[in-house]
């Protein structure tokens, strides 16, 4: 026995009331409902739509959707962290490699003539939590926007527009450092300093600026779908 499409929307809603909030996570769950009631009702033909949707709805345990949820959010944060190492390794090969020695120089040179270091780690920490502290600011117009046009939310699409959640750990980065009162003693040092510094700020930018651009063709790939949306 098949669906309707009008019950299979009514899945949808379900799902939702279940504290389902991505389209893309309920969509998932509601495939499962409609095969497994499908198969339910087949078996059993007196039974109504909503016996067969509690039944289907039993198997998922004392927990409901909450373990589904999970396993969808973490493939899908490896399916995020996947990408922007794939875009972070394309920026030291050319053209890109010339902006991020740019900033190498910049850094290396900021710390053979700046005789205190912890200047540098406040320049740097300051100046990288403001630009993320703005950008997170921007990118949450965008996602409002974005949600009151298709009236849908996606898991993968809520990881891109919050940057990764990276806020808290650009800050404990740049304080690790300053509590410490690290100063930076030999040649090795500074190269080994400006290497992660700079890999950081081209990391940080990825994840703020290049793949929010990107929000849209992530999304279509990741689920044609999306282009009916």
């Amino acid at each position: 026995m098949k669906l309707t499409k009008e019950q299979i929307q009514q899945l949808y809603t379900f799902t939702r009331q279940h504290f389902v909030e991505h389209f893309d996570v309920q969509t998932e769950l509601v495939d499962y409902l409609a095969n497994d009631m499908e198969q339910i009702l087949t078996d059993k033909p007196t039974l109504s739509f909503e016996e067969a949707k509690i039944l289907s709805f039993k198997k998922f345990g004392v927990f409901g959707f909450m373990e589904v949820i999970e396993e969808s959010s973490n493939a899908l944060n490896k399916k995020y962290w996947k990408l922007v190492l794939e875009i972070f390794k394309n920026y030291f090969k050319l053209p890109q490699l010339l902006s991020v020695f740019l900033i190498f120089a910049t850094i290396y040179t900021s710390f053979l003539f700046v005789p205190d270091h912890r200047w540098i780690y406040m320049f740097l920490g300051f100046g990288i939590c403001t630009f993320l502290m703005i950008r997170l600011f921007q990118l949450r117009k965008i996602k409002k926007q974005r949600f009151k046009k298709t009236n849908k939310k996606w898991l993968l699409e809520e990881y891109i527009l919050n940057a990764g959640n990276i806020g808290a750990l650009s800050y404990l980065i740049f304080q690790i450092p300053m509590n410490l009162k690290m100063q930076l003693d030999s040649v090795l040092l500074v190269i080994i300093a400006s290497l992660f510094f700079t890999c950081y700020i081209v990391f940080t930018y990825i994840i703020a600026f290049v793949l929010p651009l990107k929000v849209e063709e992530i999304l279509i790939k990741q689920y044609p779908e999306h282009k009916l949306v």
